[in-house]
């Protein structure tokens, strides 16, 4: 099984409370898995998969419909592998701070002397690939692998309608640069990739859209489907290649992600480099190259994605750039940054427990209102879909927005 890959992970753990119980220390984290706050059954948490993953390696638990349904119940939010990192939180309880937790594992890591965190996330998605071979995947994320493997989105929408949205642009098909504007923003949220592309065009970013872009595969990856993910994967890597692509510029944490850490996990090096579009935007409105005209003037929060803060580290830009739009009054929630609460809809859950995604994003909207914000914004348009329909569920009339959408407004494009 699949999971024999991840034996040593699982035997790592030692079964400790810090990614079940509440916790409330100088790092910032009130409440760290989103699943367990709501579900409180032990196999709900990290802690309780490992335990799963455990006896499934020694032979005396089996996979069964209820073992998956456990193992599906997961946002693989990664809260659970930033509360266990050991020197990191050992720092901020003697007072280093939430600074100093952040940067101390990349220091670490250049001295070859870090202490990682289990790689919960990692167990987690090695089991559901498991599930995958078995038959015991949820129903929906199978639909989902379908579509995949059809339209290459998880979707089913037609593949030739994904640049539908670009019709209104003039773009070249040749550049160095590639504007990787993945599935959800080519689909269900065409105002982020519009936004996105037109923010490049007047800030002078010489960009290719390519028709022959598929699903990032991160999607996939998460929910267990690995063979399906590689062959999307596969497929991008080649037709970038042959493309000459040197820059992939994306709007979307998820897709940054999978290019970055699962790519060359399947391909091996790159020829080319990846941007999320808050790192770009950072550095375009440093160097002046942003045209803002209008005030926004409104009170905003920044929900950090779960693939872009604690996956990648990526903080700092998004925020950098909402400080950078004048009228705009930057908010924060607590937790934030590295502790943020998860929207509730990435793993797959929107699929296979939509009521349960939306609970997780509930639970978020009393701390989101508590900072008077009348605007909430996001670096993923994954997270921008189901705040909206949190919202709406909640009543609530804070409008979501992804950053690009805010900056493309205040530049009048």
């Amino acid at each position: 099984m699949r999971l024999e890959e991840s034996r040593q992970e699982a035997w790592l753990c030692n079964h400790c409370s810090m990614c079940t119980q509440t916790v409330n220390d100088d790092s910032g984290f009130y409440r760290v898995c989103p699943v367990y706050e709501q579900l409180r059954f032990e196999d709900s948490s990290a802690r309780g998969h490992n335990t799963i993953a455990f006896y499934l390696l020694n032979g005396t638990l089996k996979y069964s419909e209820d073992v998956a349904r456990c193992i599906y119940d997961c946002t693989t939010c990664y809260a659970c592998e930033e509360i266990c990192k050991p020197l990191g939180n050992m720092m901020a309880q003697i007072g280093g701070g939430t600074s100093l937790k952040i940067m101390l594992p990349s220091v670490m890591n250049a001295f070859g002397a870090a202490l990682d965190p289990v790689h919960s996330v990692q167990i987690l998605e090695a089991m559901r690939a498991d599930c995958v071979d078995l038959g015991l995947q949820p129903l929906p994320l199978k639909e989902t692998a379908v579509n995949a493997g059809k339209e290459h989105n998880p979707y089913g929408e037609p593949h030739s309608s994904r640049f539908d949205w670009s019709r209104v642009l003039e773009t070249p098909r040749t550049a160095e640069v590639a504007l990787f504007a993945g599935c959800t923003a080519s689909y269900r949220k065409q105002e982020i990739a519009l936004a996105t592309a037109r923010i490049l065009i007047n800030s002078g970013v010489h960009f290719a859209l390519l028709p022959e872009e598929w699903c990032c595969g991160s999607p996939l990856l998460r929910a267990g489907n690995v063979d399906v993910a590689r062959k999307m994967i596969e497929h991008n890597v080649s037709m970038l290649r042959q493309k000459n692509i040197r820059q992939i510029i994306t709007p979307c944490a998820e897709c940054y992600m999978a290019i970055n850490r699962d790519w060359p996990n399947v391909s091996g090096n790159l020829p080319f480099g990846v941007l999320h579009m808050s790192q770009l935007l950072a550095r375009l409105m440093g160097a002046g190259r942003v045209k803002i005209r209008k005030r926004l003037n409104a009170k905003v929060v920044y929900h950090d994605p779960c693939h872009l803060g604690r996956a990648m580290g990526i903080y700092d830009e998004p925020r950098t750039v909402l400080n950078s739009i004048p009228g705009v009054k930057l908010a924060e929630t607590y937790p934030t940054r590295h502790a943020a609460w998860c929207c509730g809809a990435g793993g797959g859950l929107k699929e296979s427990n939509p009521e349960l995604a939306v609970d997780i994003g509930l639970a978020k909207v009393p701390s989101i209102k508590g900072t008077g914000a009348s605007i909430l914004a996001s670096s993923c348009p994954f997270c921008e879909a189901h705040f909206a329909d949190v919202m709406e569920k909640a009543g609530e009339r804070i409008q979501v927005r992804d950053l690009t959408e805010l900056v493309a407004e205040a530049m009048g494009v």
